[in-house]
């Protein structure tokens, strides 16, 4: 696993100009920004990766797509295009990923360390084949298609919800709500003629 340099947010998300590596923001519990990148196709099915069984972090969980930790001093959005290329080998044009959400989340972890995140949720419209992706091993042992229905059932379910990280039980909510607003906008119900 990759550390890195991770700039330190207060609690309200702002920078306070102190840099750590990751292992140690996580060690102290300390508030720090990561980007998760949503995608969906045409039919409306959403991307999940299943993380790596060695990561620290929620491990053998679905996921989001694409995520990861912001190094010291970059952008959100080059962050997600990066990930998107290491965890996956997808190439995304940076102009057609949207920030749809910015929220704050904090989960305690096993070994008494709290996971503190601002997280940017960034969602763009792919097609991928799966069978070409090359994933890399370290952080994705697995990835699927989900449509809307399937993945509610599952995240409602009792016995499945567990298959997911905490992250991903709240954020998958928003991004299922962000395609369905996407897919209206794109394909407005046609009003049927009055007789």
């Amino acid at each position: 696993m990759k550390d890195e340099p991770v700039d330190i947010l207060d609690r309200q998300g702002r920078k306070t100009g102190q840099v750590m590596m990751k292992s140690e923001a996580h060690a102290k519990s300390m508030w720090h920004p990561v980007a998760h990148l949503w995608i969906y196709n045409s039919k409306g099915e959403i991307l999940l990766q299943k993380r790596a069984p060695n990561k620290i972090v929620w491990p053998n969980k679905w996921d989001v797509a694409v995520a990861g930790h912001i190094t010291a001093g970059d952008d959100p959005k080059n962050t997600v295009v990066r990930e998107a290329m290491e965890e996956l080998s997808i190439k995304v044009n940076p102009g057609r990923v949207t920030l749809f959400d910015r929220s704050k989340f904090e989960d305690d972890m096993p070994g008494g360390w709290i996971n503190r995140v601002l997280i940017y949720s960034y969602i763009c419209e792919m097609e991928l084949e799966l069978d070409k992706l090359i994933l890399e091993a370290e952080e994705t042992s697995e990835v699927r298609w989900a449509n809307y229905e399937e993945l509610e059932k599952e995240l409602q379910n009792p016995e499945t919800e567990n298959n997911f990280s905490p992250p991903a039980k709240i954020f998958f909510k928003a991004a299922i709500k962000e395609v369905h607003k996407r897919k209206t906008a794109k394909y407005p119900k046609v009003k049927e003629a009055r007789k």
